[in-house]
Parts: structure tokens; sequence; C-alpha cells
């Protein structure tokens, strides 16, 4: 799909910078004695903060801002869920189990720690986590499990119950242990029950106002992109791993069945534009303190972004869009500055590729990377707790305040018979309302297949009509092709408030599971339906290789191509370190003498067991040619280059 940007002009998005702030982010001080990688926040019923931090602590305080603070547990294992019943009662997910911490004697620290449920598996593998923590309309907990990951020692010698490393399809990320990828709910006399199973890295979990269970699941294998899920109880939602431990299993399946069985998402977070890896959704229930997004969603995400996501229930099931909220820089120039130190924290544009038109800078306090865990505070500030589990550097604890000032933005995008409805959180320049050049539509689809998929059947969509509300508020998009399966993208820049004010955050995304009637997208859920133009091919392209290689590559192989140990991995004794190739070494075995079809394949599909993950569902065949190229060329010293690109789909 052809994208015009013409209108997207530096001069403006310069001058709305001079603008104050609608939300405002501000620090919040820890104490010198905690670790600041903070995985968990809470409040109390009568308003204390509560915090768990990665390396095991617990710590409470009535005054955020001044303290004092105090140490109520340490000595868990990994905890990323916190419930307070009260300041004295305070439930934690530790990796291995649910543990409730009592204060029997006053003395303000836990004396008592339970283990409430630990009958699911986990393993020793490094990057294995339980998530949650929240109660369900009956009162009971809410958890999820993540999968391990291959590229690290998984230690099959010595479990606590016996592993079955049996695979399910083709899945690169393993469930060894009972019920890992799932989730889960444990009642309050201390009963497991599994709810739903297909989840990759279920990293957030929530329940919405009504009681409803929504999970976000994280891109990768059988994920294409990352997702807002209704959880269901018996629905499978796509990563076959966990499916052999259901009661139902009846033995390894293929892509087809696997596809029959599979609930969609309720909203896909497109990869790259909207995050890599979201967390804990949260609901806004602050009546108006936080603005004009009551009862709508937030999402975290390990990169420096916050999303909102707005609900609504067609034909009995529920689907929607997704926003950017608040996020950081983002272009190239922010890419550079970091010198690849952390680019995984920092939000992608359109196909996951990061230079692309930044947003305007925010004044003040910068949002940080590894948004994970978020909850509204009485008072209605939303304070957000940040862990990177050492992909990059500043972890702790912001509080995001509303200014009162109204922001300027698409309140919520509402499917229609022939389209869309956008409402907006104020009035808006009925001209610019009015005038079909102001918007910019799109779709495109993701594939469900082993290796991920970038987008596929991409293609512009016609605006037929547009109807303006006469209070300047709303707008109906009638368009020349609506149908389910796909997710809309749309932009928006050109509108402007009645007050001249630009929309802040001009880009949404639809997802169009089905339409009002009912209909589903009846096509092949593994095949694209569009034949990709052919282009005239001049070759691989290096200099588009090294945008890539400085998004997707560097923060593993290092701007020099040197490589070395993987952020967050430490290798445990006996076990092999987690290491990326160095493509400066020379000789027989070197990274770059292998033929350019051993590296493409290496590049797409991965490697079972070491570090380097499949980019086939990342990048399209050309771009994966392009960054071999630029290796090549860079650091490849007498390395044969790359002939021209076979024409193929994209």
């Amino acid at each position: 799909m052809k994208r015009r940007l013409a209108f997207f002009l530096l001069p403006l998005a310069a001058a709305a910078s001079l603008r104050a702030n609608t939300y405002e982010i501000e620090e919040i001080t820890l104490p010198t004695a905690m670790v600041p990688e903070v995985s968990g926040v809470t409040f109390t019923p009568d308003g204390q903060l509560v915090i768990v931090n990665r390396h095991g602590e617990v710590w409470l305080t009535a005054d955020p801002k001044n303290g004092p603070w105090r140490r109520f547990a340490f000595g868990l294992h990994e905890p990323l869920g916190v419930f307070a019943a009260s300041a004295t009662e305070i439930f934690v997910t530790q990796r291995p189990e649910l543990t409730r911490l009592r204060d029997t004697d006053g003395d303000g620290a836990a004396d008592r720690y339970e283990t409430i449920n630990d009958d699911w598996s986990v393993t020793d593998n490094w990057h294995e986590f339980t998530f949650g923590l929240h109660l369900n309309k009956e009162g009971d907990f809410i958890l999820s499990t993540g999968l391990p990951d291959l590229a690290g020692p998984l230690n099959t010698l010595y479990p606590r119950v016996p592993l079955n490393m049996e695979k399910v399809h083709e899945e690169r990320k393993p469930s060894p242990g009972r019920y890992e990828g799932w989730v889960l709910k444990v009642d309050r006399d201390g009963r497991l029950t599994p709810i739903a199973s297909g989840f990759r890295a279920a990293a957030g979990v929530g329940v919405s106002p009504d009681g409803e269970i929504f999970a976000t699941d994280q891109q990768g294998d059988y994920v294409a992109t990352s997702t807002l899920v209704h959880v269901q109880p018996g629905r499978f939602y796509g990563h076959p791993a966990s499916l052999k431990w259901a009661k139902d299993y009846d033995g390894p399946l293929d892509l087809p069945e696997l596809a029959k069985r599979r609930t969609p998402e309720a909203v896909a977070l497109p990869h790259g534009t909207m995050g890599g890896s979201p967390g804990e959704p949260v609901w806004d229930t602050t009546g108006g303190k936080f603005g004009p997004f009551t009862g709508q969603i937030f999402v975290g995400d390990f990169t420096k972004l916050i999303s909102r996501v707005y609900l609504e229930k067609v034909a009995g099931e529920y689907q929607g869009a997704c926003f950017p909220f608040i996020r950081d820089a983002v272009g190239l120039e922010a890419i550079q500055a970091n010198s690849g130190a952390d680019n995984l924290t920092i939000p992608a544009g359109r196909d996951g590729l990061k230079y692309f038109r930044d947003v305007p800078p925010r004044s003040g306090t910068p949002l940080r990377p590894g948004n994970m865990r978020m909850a509204f505070a009485p008072d209605g500030s939303l304070y957000v707790a940040q862990t990177t589990r050492g992909w990059a550097s500043g972890d702790g604890l912001q509080r995001i305040v509303w200014s009162q000032r109204t922001p300027v933005e698409i309140a919520t995008i509402e499917l229609i018979p022939d389209g869309f409805r956008l409402t907006f959180t104020t009035a808006m320049d009925a001209e610019k309302l009015g005038d079909v050049s102001s918007y910019r539509l799109g779709r495109f689809r993701y594939l469900y297949l082993p290796s991920g998929s970038p987008r596929t059947d991409e293609a512009e969509v016609a605006i037929r009509e547009l109807r303006v509300a006469g209070d300047g508020r709303a707008v109906e998009l009638a368009l020349e092709d609506l149908d389910p399966g796909y997710i809309y993208e749309l932009e928006v820049d050109p509108l402007r408030s009645a007050a001249g004010d630009r929309v802040e955050n001009p880009l949404a995304f639809y997802t169009l599971t089905r339409l009002l009637d009912g209909s589903l997208f009846t096509g092949p859920m593994s095949e694209p339906l569009l034949i990709a133009e052919k282009k005239t091919d001049q070759g691989p392209n290096p200099e588009n290789g090294l945008s890539i290689y400085r998004t997707f590559c560097v923060t593993c192989h290092q701007p020099d191509g040197s490589g070395g140990a993987l952020p967050g991995a430490t290798a445990l004794p006996g076990t092999p370190a987690l290491v990326a190739a160095d493509f400066t070494l020379r000789g027989p075995e070197a990274p770059l003498s292998k033929s350019d079809e051993e590296l493409i394949r290496f590049i797409t599909h991965g490697s079972e067991g070491s570090p380097m993950p499949p980019f086939g569902g990342v990048l399209k065949p050309n771009q994966i040619t392009d960054v071999l190229a630029y290796l090549r060329s860079a650091f490849g010293g007498d390395s044969q280059a790359l002939s021209p690109t076979p024409t193929q789909p994209e």
C-alpha cells in the first residue's frame, strides 16, 4: 500500500509542541534501599500505595510524594503481580505460586508467608513468568502464565512435576510444564481452575468493571502482532503449545485445525506503531478525574508507550479501536541518539520500522520504558510501574496526571452499517471535518502462521461519503469497502479542533473481526488474498538494510557488529551464555562465511536453542535481503555480495 505523507509537515509539529501538555508525567521518588525495578502496583482499600519489585520485595506508603515508605515483605521469587486486601493482608504472584502475606502482630511487616496455590508448573528457564493479579466478580484470583524461551537453558532433570516437551504443532516456545501458556483462576479456598489456553506471553491480565477477564499477549510465533483478548472459558487464543494441557487434547494438530479452534483477539495492537510487548490493561473508573476517557482501557507497553483502547460489543463479541495515548520520541533521530543501546524501548513506526514521522516532543518529564504494570489512584491519577529486566535503564515509578485541559483526540470509533463513526473529545473545525482529504484510511491483515506475519493484503480504502454531526463532535465515514477480518488504519493529521488545535494522537486502528450482522471473514487464515504488485528489482539495498539493522539488530549485535551477551540474560553455572553472533569474525566458522541462502533462512526462521528469534513474521523478504546486504557491506570484508533479490510476494 503506497502512502502519501505530504501533509505531515515538520513546522506544524514543531508549532504544536509549544502548547502545554494535557497530561503531565511526574517522578515518584523511591526509597534509596529499594531496587527500583517496579513490577507491580496497586492500592489498599484505604488508599495506601503498594508496589512490588522484581527482586522480591513489597513496599507500602500512605504518601507517595513524601513518604515514609516501609518494607512489608522480602525474599519473593520475581513477583509480577500484587493485590492488596488491606494494609496487613497482601497477595502476590511469584513465579512458582500465589502467596498471601500477612502482618499478624501489627508491626507493619509481614510475618506470615502462606502458599495459596502452586498447581501450575514452572521451570528454571530465564524467560518464564507468572503474571497477575486481579479478582473476578466472584472474588476469585485471576492470573496467567508465560512460555519459556529455549534460547536459554531449561533444566529437565529435576522438575518438581513431570515435564512434557511434546509439540502440538511447530511451536518455538514450548509448554513443558502444566498450564504454561494459560489464564488461570484460583478461588478463595485455594483451588486452581484453568480458564483458557493459547497464550504466548500473557504479560497483562485485567478484569473489567463488569467482571470480565481480558489479557494482553505478545507478538512472536503464531501471534503476528500483540493483542488484547477477551478471555472466555474453554477458548483457545492461538499459540498451540499450551493446548496439550487441555482435558480434550487429542494429539498433534495441523495448522488448519488450529485456525478452526482459534478465537480472534478483541483488539490487535499493530506491532511497532502500538508497541511490541504490552502489559497490564487497566480501566478508567475515575469518573472523569483522568479526563474524557471514562470506561476506556489503558495498556502500558515495554516501549516508551501507553496506548488507549475503546471496546464495543458487536454481534455478541468484543472488538474495537486502539490509539496511542502517551509516547516518547520515536523517530530515527531518537534511535541514533541512543546509539542502539535501547532500541527495544522506543515505539516503532509502520511495520515495526522506527524511521517514520516523529510525534511532537513533550515538555517536562519523559515517559520511561518498561511500562508493564499500572493502577489508578483514588485521586484519579495513573501510577505506572516500570521494569526493563536489564534491556534498558530507567526502572522506577511514574505518575500521570490530567491537567484539566481537554485533549483533542478521537474519543471513540464505532462500527456502523456502512463504515465507522468517529466521536471527538471536543468540537472540531467543521470544514476540515467534512473534507475527505483530512482522512487517510487503509486496511491490512495478519496471517496465522508459526513464524508470525508482517502486514499482508494491504490496500487503501476509499471514503464515498462523510456525514458530519451538527455539533461538530462526530463524523461518519461511509466506505467503499467494509469487510470483516481486516484491521483498518486511520490517520487524521489535518483535522483541527474548533479552536484550531491539532489532534494530539492522529492515528487509530480498528480491529474489524465481525460486521453488525455477525458476518465473519471466510477466507484463508494463513494465506494472503492479494498478489503483491511486482516491482522492478534493482537488487538489495544496503542503505535500507542499515535502517533495519539499527531498528531490530543493534540491541544484541551492537553498532559495530561485535555481538555480545543478551541484555537481561545471565549465564547459569555450567551453561553457556546467550550470545549474539559477532559479525566481525573471519574464517570458515564466522557467521558471514555462510551462504546467502543459509543466512536468509536463519534470519527468517531463527534458530531453536539459540538467542536468534525469527524475523520472518516482522520483516518482508526484501527487507531481509536488504539487511543481509548491509551486513555484507559493513562487516563482511571480502565475503561474497548478495545477488539480486528474487521477485516474490510481500
